[in-house]
């Protein structure tokens, strides 16, 4: 299957369970793949036909800014549920990464991956 990628996308974001982490913003750092047939918009060169990738990353970058989540875990998944109503594609892999939460480690972070039921058709 096609892929679409967007590779450690950079969000300043308030992100985290901790009381210093509810008061600042830190970096988390948004790594996203989606499958979705890529052939129509190869052969016709129609943005349409694929996955607008600079919008996907507005539209996530503006999401976690404004949800301020606790959990890496809730956010991957209302970034799923929110990259599978916007934009259809057949899967998406999430890659969470904070850079500063753990001082010995160079990130952490989690990874999710979901498949939806039909391909979307583009």
């Amino acid at each position: 299957m096609d892929k679409i990628f967007v590779d450690n996308l950079k969000v300043e974001c308030i992100v985290g369970i901790l009381p210093f982490e509810r008061e600042k913003t830190q970096p988390l750092y948004v790594s996203l793949e989606l499958e979705t047939p890529l052939e129509e918009a190869g052969r016709t060169g129609a943005l349409e036909k694929s996955i607008d990738y600079a919008l996907l990353s507005e539209k996530v970058k503006a999401y976690i800014v404004k949800r301020k989540a606790g959990l890496l875990e809730e956010l991957a998944v209302e970034l799923c549920d929110l990259i599978e109503k916007e934009f259809k594609p057949v899967s998406v892999k999430i890659r969470l990464n904070k850079p500063e939460a753990v001082a010995d480690a160079k990130s952490v972070g989690i990874e999710i991956f979901r498949k939806f039921g039909v391909e979307n058709g583009n």
